[in-house]
């Protein structure tokens, strides 16, 4: 049987968006060429759209909105393994929104009116979009969030853990000029994230000095993180490593390294985080942290579950462990 994302590559679209086209997301505006693409690849791949009926599960997800928006590989992957955990329960993601997108009062009508019975956050929302859910939402669980949340359910990764291997991946191999460039979530300022608390941490324990300079807050932006690394490389004393946030901006600070003269490893290291598909195949292959982004999904989906289904109201938070995917990225 096809995949939701095997006809989000024939489309040659996202698989959120294939999702949405094929939910009949009511709020979900789409160019009529790009829905009849999608409709006729679902149809050459014989994919089964899942049919709504009366007693159906229905979810909503809310995703973080990085630069890539609906197509996020962090982000989907996740999504496409709540959607497979979803086949053979009778229930299905109804409803897909961007954290900025529920921001809009409109739009955040159109979810609270979609009749679910629970809904996935991949972002904090603001505290009065919050107060809407709850009132209209039976269930919420949170998906990856590193911040302590005492109220609601949270399946995800060690963060702390995480960060802490791409810190020791860099010191082991003796760099010590470690720069960073990453986002972080809306309301969060960089400086207050768990990966910039391991970060001066770590590098506290080696015994080098903090420097102001060598961290970049992009806000997830590509073409902000290309600016930022030709700054770092344009330092009087430039970094002998770089920490990019994510594989997406990883990507990014090896073409621009590339264009600028430098390759890598030799005169600068760099490691990812999120192990992407793509990341195997850059020039060099990336070193990255592998986080089990449908394991993720698909627990998600099965917590809530024991939620509706149980009636289990113990508020509890799942962990998947992470892995150091050593490449050629790294000396």
């Amino acid at each position: 049987m096809a995949t939701i994302r095997e006809v989000a590559k024939l489309a040659g679209v996202s698989a959120a968006t294939v999702s949405r086209v094929l939910s009949g997301d009511p709020g979900f505006n789409v160019r009529e060429d790009t829905r009849r693409k999608i409709n006729a690849a679902a149809a050459q791949l014989r994919y089964e759209t899942p049919v709504r009926q009366h007693d159906q599960y229905r979810f909503g997800c809310v995703l973080s909105d990085t630069t890539d928006k609906y197509s996020d590989p962090f982000f989907i992957d996740i999504l496409a393994g709540m959607e497979d955990a979803c086949k053979g329960r009778n229930a299905m993601i109804a409803a897909v929104k961007s954290y900025k997108e529920l921001e809009n009062p409109q739009i955040l009508q159109e979810m609270i009116s979609a009749n679910l019975d629970g809904i996935f956050l991949m972002e904090h929302v603001s505290p009065e979009t919050m107060k809407v859910l709850k009132a209209h939402i039976p269930h919420i669980i949170l998906i990856d969030k590193d911040e302590p949340e005492y109220d609601y359910d949270n399946v995800g990764f060690d963060h702390t853990t995480a960060n802490w291997q791409v810190m020791n991946a860099l010191l082991d191999r003796g760099y010590r000029r470690i720069a960073l460039i990453s986002g972080s979530s809306p309301g969060m300022p960089l400086p207050e994230t768990i990966r910039m608390i391991i970060y001066r941490e770590m590098l506290r324990r080696a015994g080098i000095e903090y420097e102001e300079d060598l961290v970049k807050d992009c806000g997830w932006d590509l073409s902000l993180c290309e600016k930022q690394t030709r700054e770092l490389m344009s330092l009087e004393n430039p970094p002998d490593a770089i920490f990019a946030g994510s594989d997406s901006l990883a990507s990014v600070v090896l073409g621009t390294l590339y264009g600028l003269g430098y390759r890598c490893p030799r005169d600068v290291g760099v490691i990812g985080f999120n192990n992407i598909e793509l990341s195997s195949h850059l020039v060099p292959p990336l070193t990255t942290i592998e986080v089990p982004t449908a394991d993720i999904g698909r627990a998600a989906i099965e917590r809530m579950f024991q939620i509706i289904t149980e009636k289990d109201k113990t508020i509890r938070r799942i962990f998947f462990p992470t892995k150091l995917i050593e490449r050629k990225s790294l000396k």
